[in-house]
């Protein structure tokens, strides 16, 4: 009762927008300390100096109708993605456990089926690409494109344009760290966010490449003007890794949301 009261105080003297308040009654921007209204911590909600509540939305899944007129999905379809929090990359963050595009969660690391492998996505590209047997769409030629040496922009983001504000592809550290932790296939399905084999798309022809086998996947930061930060296990039985790789490459996207 006495830290409602103390909240209440702190919001009437404070004006301060987007920042709310830990249990010590001190103003925060980190979202891991925010108390909200019931006191409770590590809710990710917290009260903001006008007195209504910053809630994030749930972290248990979301609901997406996929609409071709985006420019990023292949396909129109209805997906209903699972979502969980995970410290994984040290700080806790709601992530898919499932690959943008894909229809469900993968059952095994080497599940090999379209509807877990999900789409694909050249580097710094909204459009994504599906595969299924030997068709791919966009069937049109594979984009040998013009390439500079600039990061993923966040209005080209699919996570972003897909799934709403706040959602984004995983940084380079964020790869980083979960490949110091995560060696092998197993171990990586094994993980809080279930990443698995679902191959990838070959540069000179976007053809698919080793699905079921190895993993791809994006991070949103250029390394050269060729080459892009990726996160991969590069061949069976290899340690995964964080990366740079081919941006013509097509790759799988993982979303992650702070």
């Amino acid at each position: 009762m006495h830290i409602r009261l103390f909240i209440l105080l702190i919001l009437t003297t404070c004006n301060l927008f987007g920042q709310a308040v830990t249990v010590q009654g001190k103003i925060t921007n980190s979202r891991s300390e925010f108390v909200n209204k019931a006191g409770k911590r590590f809710t990710y909600e917290g009260v903001l100096p006008s007195g209504k509540l910053d809630a994030l939305p749930p972290c248990t899944s979301i609901r997406i109708e996929h609409v071709t007129s985006r420019g990023v999905a292949p396909v129109a379809k209805t997906i209903t993605y699972d979502l969980a929090y995970s410290t994984i990359t040290g700080a806790n963050k709601c992530w898919l456990l499932q690959n943008l595009g894909s229809t469900n969660p993968p059952i095994s690391a080497t599940d090999d089926t379209e509807n877990a492998s999900g789409w694909y996505w050249q580097f710094g590209s909204k459009i994504g690409y599906r595969y299924v047997g030997t068709s791919r769409t966009p069937s049109s030629t594979w984009p040998n494109r013009t390439l500079t040496n600039t990061d993923w922009a966040t209005n080209q983001d699919p996570c972003t344009i897909e799934l709403g504000t706040g959602w984004r592809l995983p940084t380079y550290q964020e790869w980083r760290t979960i490949a110091l932790n995560y060696n092998y296939e197993a171990q990586l399905f094994a993980s809080e966010i279930k990443l698995h084999n679902a191959g990838w798309l070959r540069q000179s022809d976007g053809l698919i490449q080793e699905r079921g086998i190895t993993t791809h996947y994006w991070s949103g930061e250029s390394d050269t003007e060729v080459n892009a930060r990726g996160f991969v296990i590069p061949s069976v039985g290899a340690k995964s890794t964080s990366s740079t790789n081919d941006k013509d490459a097509g790759f799988s996207v993982r979303c992650i949301r702070d």
